[in-house]
């Protein structure tokens, strides 16, 4: 038995984000239809949706909903800048799509076998259309003994290193990330290689190993690629969405879209014995929790039940809400907290106050400038040991 929660929550301040929350989704129901035309009736601040959709990474998705659901109800003009949106989107997308497609290609020319997540894959096999996810770069993880090569292959093909700082900060950095970002030579495509899923400073013990293990073949536009299990990738978008405090809605899209594509066929044991085991218990129930309560993502009532018995989940989740449509990210200050309470395990809660208390506390010049660049989200741009 699966249940469906579309009310919208009680927190929202204006009418605008209500309907943002129930067009942020591809499955519009019946009542969901109903409120969104009783909302486009009213006084809606046309200009404040459509840049809250395009700063929460859902724009195609509000665009789709209130061109299929309810065009009547909306502006003309509105209606119109809409439509031509969706459409660039659409193209743009697919030029992103078929250069994947064409990386991975390169890649598996020089045997490496490379996983594409998020971006176009997660658009196609979650959405169910390429069109219908916002995303910006492409993210595809090689095995650690591969990601030399990978790289070397990038940049002998149209591609450039886009973090070019002092030796002395790739050294600082090398330990902290396991990424490595390449522009190409035109600025139109920016590529994330990654051969882990986190980085050292927001601690999971993910062996990036164990997820081969478990890769599927999908189809994208035609081209077979592989894949994360259902039930990885799953884990693996609530540790990503909790890394970043859930700030983006689109985050909580990606969970709710995932349920839905592949609800007859999760292994929610699975699931929820491996996030258990890696410490990631209270983690993945928020992301379900969030992607439940606010776009009315179904799941198993045993499985809502269980999550929603997860210790400091209604801290975690206020935290989150309070915070959606009002800047977002936390304050530098409050984000320890907000990353210890995520842990479940005594030994994690220690690891990550450690960790803080080191960046804040080191005396060196070298931690203080790993500190400030990290701070400043620019420390994601660095290179490993290796490469």
């Amino acid at each position: 038995m699966t249940i469906a929660y579309n009310s919208i929550i009680d927190t929202v301040t204006r009418p605008e984000e209500e309907l943002l929350l129930c067009c942020a989704r591809t499955d519009i129901g019946s009542d969901t239809a109903e409120r969104m035309q009783c909302l486009c009736r009213g006084q809606i601040d046309w200009n404040y949706l459509i840049g809250a959709a395009s700063a929460h990474g859902v724009k195609p998705l509000l665009c789709s909903a209130l061109i299929n659901s309810c065009p009547e109800a909306v502006p003309n003009h509105i209606l119109g800048q809409l439509q031509r949106y969706l459409q660039a989107n659409s193209l743009k997308n697919l030029f992103l799509t078929r250069e994947l497609i064409r990386l991975l290609g390169a890649l598996e020319k020089i045997g490496i076998t490379a996983i594409p997540w998020k971006g176009p894959v997660l658009a196609a096999t979650a959405y169910g259309n390429v069109a219908l996810r916002q995303f910006g770069d492409l993210d595809i993880l090689v095995r650690e003994q591969d990601a030399i090569r990978a790289k070397d292959m990038f940049l002998s093909s149209g591609y450039h290193l886009q973090y070019q700082g002092s030796a002395e900060n790739l050294v600082a950095f090398h330990n902290l990330r396991q990424v490595v970002e390449l522009v190409r030579d035109d600025g139109r495509v920016v590529v994330e290689l990654q051969w882990a899923i986190t980085s050292q400073t927001f601690y999971f013990p993910f062996d990036p190993a164990s997820l081969w293990e478990q890769v599927e073949t999908v189809s994208l536009n035609g081209t077979p690629v592989c894949n994360l299990s259902p039930e990885d990738l799953l884990i693996v978008l609530c540790v990503h969405g909790a890394k970043h405090h859930w700030a983006n809605l689109r985050w909580i899209c990606d969970i709710a879209e995932l349920l839905r594509a592949y609800s007859k066929r999760i292994d929610w044991a699975r699931v929820m014995n491996r996030a258990r085991a890696l410490g990631g218990a209270r983690m993945l129930a928020l992301g379900l929790h969030l992607a439940h309560d606010l776009v009315g993502a179904e799941m198993p009532m045993d499985v809502l039940q269980h999550i929603q018995g997860e210790p400091k989940l209604a801290f975690l989740a206020a935290e989150v809400r309070a915070r959606l449509f009002s800047g977002g990210w936390l304050m530098a200050v409050d984000r320890p907290n907000f990353y210890v309470q995520l842990r479940e395990r005594p030994q994690d809660r220690m690891r990550c106050r450690l960790y803080l208390a080191y960046l804040m506390l080191a005396p060196s010049a070298q931690a203080w400038t790993r500190w400030l660049l990290h701070s400043m989200h620019l420390g994601r741009h660095f290179l490993h040991r290796a490469i």
